[in-house]
């Protein structure tokens, strides 16, 4: 499978806003929200580690670009976190991005376009946040509580 191929694969895994649809002989990613087609662009073309993908928009053949890959996934992908977060706090939303641009770096091989993104704390971390939140005393009764 060409890194190309991984790419427009993951986008179409990205449901409900894109699914797998098939072009010809091609397995490509279909938008649900306005029927944009993305293709996998051959190595003939473009070199593979490029990762460049063809972009039908709205579906029509006559209104093509070739991206990146990773550049036309990564609004795709904050927007499907942001669909399936819907209510949580911004940490979590950072959180979940964090875990899916590491999800595509491990499908893909290529790394998401988020500048600003960081690793979410460890766990621990996160419950001592919230433990002061609680308060001290709140927590000392939940503790002696479980002891």
């Amino acid at each position: 499978m060409t890194t190309s191929a991984a790419v427009v694969g993951f986008i179409a895994n990205l449901l409900p806003i894109f699914t797998h649809d098939n072009h010809g002989s091609l397995h490509c990613a279909r938008s649900l929200l306005d029927g944009t087609l993305v293709l996998p662009v051959s190595a003939d073309e473009w070199a593979d580690e490029d990762a460049m993908v063809r972009i039908h928009w709205q579906g029509d053949a006559n209104r093509s670009s070739v991206v990146q890959g990773e550049l036309f996934a990564t609004p795709i992908v904050e927007r499907y976190v942001r669909l399936h977060a819907a209510g949580a706090t911004e940490d979590a939303v950072a959180a979940e991005l964090w875990f899916m641009a590491k999800h595509f770096t491990h499908k893909t091989g290529r790394t998401l376009y988020l500048p600003n993104l960081r690793e979410p704390p460890h766990p621990v971390v996160r419950a001592g946040r919230k433990a002061l939140e609680i308060g001290e005393g709140i927590l000392v009764n939940l503790l002696s509580a479980r002891l």
